[in-house]
Order: C-alpha cells, then structure tokens, then sequence
C-alpha cells in the first residue's frame, strides 16, 4: 500500500496539471495550435539543463553544509534515497510543464487581449504615490551613477539566481518540504499568468519609451532585451490581423504582477519561515529587484506591490494545502 502511495498526484502535481490542462483548452479554443511540436520545442529548451541542475543543487548543499560546520552524510544519505531521487524527478518534470504553460499562455496574451491597461497602471502608480512616478523617480536617481550598471547586472542574473534556488530547495532533507515549496513556486506563477491576461500591459519602458533612455544608455542588457521583446510583440500584434509572424515563446511581454519581485519575494517568505539565516538574503534580493525593475522602467510599482503580495499568499496556501509536520520550525 505504501509503495501504491508514492505514485498518487501530490498537490503541486494537481495544481500543475490541472492549470496546464486549463491553458491547453484555452487557447485552442481561441483557434492557438499547442501540439506535439510545441511540447518539443520547450523540451529541447529545458530538459538538457537538468542534470546541470542537479550538480547545482548538490554543490550548494554542500557547501550550506560545510559553512556551518556540519557533515553532509545524514544529508546525502537522505538525498539518495530511491524515494528522494523519485520525488526530485517529480519536482522537476511538474516545474517543467509549469513552464510549459506559463511560458505559451504569456506569449499569447497579446492574441487574446487587446488594448493595454498601461495608462490606468501609470495613473494609478502616480496617484498612490503624491503624483510622482516611481518608475522615473527611480530611474532618474540612479542615472548616471554606477549603481545603472550594477542593477543592470543584477537584473540580468535573476533567471539564474531562481534556478539556484529552486536546485537547493529541491533536495531538501526533508521531502514535505520539497513539495510545499514546489507548490508555493506553482501557485506564484500560475496566478500571475492568470493575471497577464486580465490585466494585459507592456510596462512603463515600453508605455514611455523615452523616459527611460537617458538610463538605459547606461544599461545594456535591459536595453537589448527590451528592443527584442517589442519587436516581437509588435510581431504578434500584426499576427492579429493575418500578417506573417513567428512566435518566440520566451520573448513575451507582460508587466502586471511583477513575478521578477515576487519571485525573489517568495523566496524571502519562504525562508523566514523554514531556514531562517537565507530570509536576509532574499530580503535583500527582493529590494534590489523591485528597483531595478523601476529603475529599468520593466515595471510600475504597483506591478511589484502585487508581485509581492502573490507570493505571501502563495506560500500560506501552499502551508495549508501541504502541510509539514512541525511546521514553522526551521530546518536542521
């Protein structure tokens, strides 16, 4: 009976599936091909990172380890458990098709949804704040200081500094608490999604271009990246009415929430409650990030309120939803 168990659908499974299965019937339904073709192309993409990850994530439990002092055995002793390594492949495949249908219902909103909500979003950034826009308040202080090229840098290593996360936190000794966090990460990036579509906005550097020049001469990596997400969603604008286009998944555009903030957010939430030495850490990472993405002109303040505020109550509900044993003791 308990090896029937281990192969029931945990809810971070059922949350993944379930939304992907929504996404699929979704678009098809608005006439959106997801065939074979695009499982394939996000395979290729993504399946060959694993076992990189896989090291990652063993390298910084060890070191984890070793910095405080403590042997590694009982850890990797844990970790190597047949059921460890089973629950791992789980994690993964589920943070896979996440991606999967993240990734095509975000590039597809500017198909389903049209026009943008960026004018409300800039009122209402500026009247939350005296009339002051937080976008060009930030990007104005930092122009021309080096602190534009240090969150530049910063900003253009948050994918990695995710996957980072999400590598350790994956081999955690204890396994509920691997899928709790699975299940918060789920529940962060399926509601936002959600929320590109009903709140459709490209965000300030694109609602005022230039605004944010002076800035972004000064920040390469947002500046290029910038160009290649607006021309390819002025692409997919022009798909709307039969023009010829190509559909790049990972060059979508979407401002409200701000998963860039959350994410990090998340993780502050996360680690306060069960490691508590990391939540300074990620506290700082947090703040860096909600600047960057003004400074940038990525994002409205209100677009990282959100972001922020999703991931506090992704991470109750995963609390809930996956209980731990002793929950709310950090781990050992």
């Amino acid at each position: 009976m308990a090896s029937w168990r281990r192969f029931l659908p945990r809810p971070f499974e059922l949350v993944v599936y379930g939304t992907t299965a929504l996404v699929v019937l979704v678009l098809r339904a608005h006439g959106l091909r997801l065939d074979g073709r695009t499982v394939e192309y996000m395979a290729d993409a993504l399946l060959p990172r694993l076992p990189g990850l896989l090291l990652l994530g063993v390298g910084l439990r060890l070191a984890a380890h070793l910095v405080r002092w403590r042997s590694p055995l009982p850890w990797l002793r844990a970790a190597a458990r047949p059921d460890a390594l089973w629950l791992w492949a789980r994690l993964w495949l589920a943070l896979l098709v996440l991606t999967y249908a993240y990734t095509w219902l975000k590039v597809s909103v500017p198909f389903l949804r049209l026009p943008l909500y960026d004018a409300g979003l800039w009122a209402l950034d500026r009247a939350l704040h005296l009339g002051i826009s937080p976008s060009l308040f930030a990007a104005e202080l930092v122009a021309g200081t080096p602190v534009a090229r240090w969150l530049d840098l910063w900003y253009a290593l948050w994918l990695t500094s995710v996957l980072a996360v999400q590598s350790y936190a994956f081999l955690a000794a204890e396994p509920g608490r691997r899928r709790s966090f699975a299940l918060a990460c789920a529940l962060l990036w399926l509601t936002g999604v959600w929320i590109y579509l009903l709140v459709p906005a490209a965000g300030p550097c694109f609602y005022t271009r230039d605004a944010f020049a002076a800035v972004l001469d000064q920040m390469p990596n947002a500046r290029l990246l910038q160009e290649k997400l607006w021309g390819h969603y002025l692409q997919l604008v022009a798909g709307r009415e039969g023009a010829v286009y190509q559909v790049r998944p990972f060059l979508a555009v979407a401002a409200m929430p701000s998963l860039h903030v959350g994410a990090h957010a998340l993780f502050f939430f996360w680690f306060r409650r069960h490691q508590p030495r990391l939540a300074p850490l990620f506290a700082l990472a947090t703040g860096l990030t909600f600047l960057g993405s003004l400074a940038t002109g990525w994002h409205y303040a209100v677009d990282g309120y959100a972001g922020i505020l999703l991931a506090w109550g992704a991470v109750r509900l995963a609390g809930r939803l996956e209980p731990l044993p002793g929950d709310g003791r950090a781990e050992a």
